[in-house]
């Protein structure tokens, strides 16, 4: 029986060196990639060809980042991440081209790979003429970190200092620091509660703090209680994950949202916004806000002080962070290919 062309377009790891939509990429591809199902190649690209057509003579293909393959009998499948440019969460210089990529991938894609159902929703109220389009599917992500107690008896050199000064006494931001993420609420929320007068600190995992965060600290009085880590690498990532009072992510707009699924997974109990696909991934396991409250923030920071509450968090955690895994994941995108390839 002949084996089923399958392309994939790594084109994303030419655009972030790390990131969801690559944690994405690499978690699926590298299961797919074992089975004998397929006969699989794999292209590639930079900054100049990272809009144009890619030539490939395979049946399927299936790009990381809004590419269209130009073979004209190739099935195109386009994963959608989120919607960050359509809906005005990100003003830049390319956010034109941006727009108009993910559009041409949209109209050409004969499948349509959304990583939640928000982002389904979202989908389907910018392009409503999609709405009877046979092959939209939601698949969800799934968690790459886990509790690991070697780490905890041999912590990462990077932060090892940092373990033995906070005695676990902190609480995580993870990510970039744009402005719908949110960070000034994470911070006005932490300053807001008792946790700094308990000696609690603040770890933001992205890059190095900007002039004018740092005045902001300095004016808040906590420039000696936050910290910046940047490029951590995975196991160091884990450590921070497993042994932190808690996530907050109050972002105003995720696609997805994989730090608070990641931390359920590894035992930190999560604060998220009530809005966009949070919810979906961290249900009644967290504690879910008006990411624009910052009382409520604040609250939940104080709430999780109590022991029973905190830990009741991280037992629902655990069970939530079960329902989505990459696994299962890699699975769904192997039925889409299947299914697809029945027409050809």
């Amino acid at each position: 029986m002949m084996k089923l062309k399958l392309c994939f377009d790594d084109i994303i790891y030419q655009l972030q060196s790390q990131g969801g939509v690559s944690t994405y990429w690499k978690e699926i591809t590298s299961r797919i990639t074992v089975s004998e199902a397929f006969e699989i190649t794999r292209t590639t690209g930079n900054k100049f060809t990272k809009y144009l057509p890619v030539y490939q003579k395979s049946h399927i293909f299936h790009s990381s980042y809004y590419r269209i393959s130009a073979n004209k009998n190739a099935i195109n499948i386009v994963t959608i991440y989120d919607f960050i440019y359509e809906l005005g969460y990100i003003h830049s210089f390319n956010s034109f081209l941006n727009i108009w990529q993910m559009k041409s991938a949209i109209h050409a894609a004969d499948a349509i790979v959304c990583i939640s159902e928000s982002t389904k929703k979202d989908l389907l109220v910018l392009y409503p003429q999609l709405k009877n389009h046979p092959h939209i599917y939601v698949v969800g992500l799934g968690a790459t970190f886990k509790i690991d107690e070697v780490l905890n008896l041999q912590p990462p050199l990077k932060v090892l200092e940092v373990s033995r000064t906070m005695n676990k006494r902190y609480i995580l931001f993870i990510g970039k620091r744009v402005k719908y993420k949110n960070f000034k609420a994470a911070i006005s929320g932490f300053f807001e509660s008792s946790l700094p007068k308990l000696g609690f600190s603040m770890i933001c995992v992205g890059s190095k703090f900007s002039e004018e965060e740092n005045t902001l600290f300095s004016n808040l009085g906590l420039q000696d209680r936050i910290i910046a880590f940047e490029n951590l690498a995975n196991k160091e990532l884990n450590y921070l994950y497993q042994n932190a009072y808690a996530l907050v992510y109050p972002s105003l707009y995720e696609g997805f949202g994989l730090p608070p699924l990641d931390a359920m997974n590894c035992g930190c109990p999560v604060i998220a916004s009530n809005i966009s696909s949070m919810p979906e991934v961290v249900g009644d396991a967290g504690i879910l806000v008006d990411p624009e409250n910052i009382g409520a923030i604040s609250c939940a920071l104080e709430k999780l002080l109590d022991y029973e509450i905190r830990n009741n968090y991280i037992d629902k955690g655990f069970t939530r962070a079960k329902l989505f895994n990459w696994d299962e994941a890699a699975k769904k995108h192997i039925e889409i290919y299947n299914k697809l390839a029945s027409s050809l």
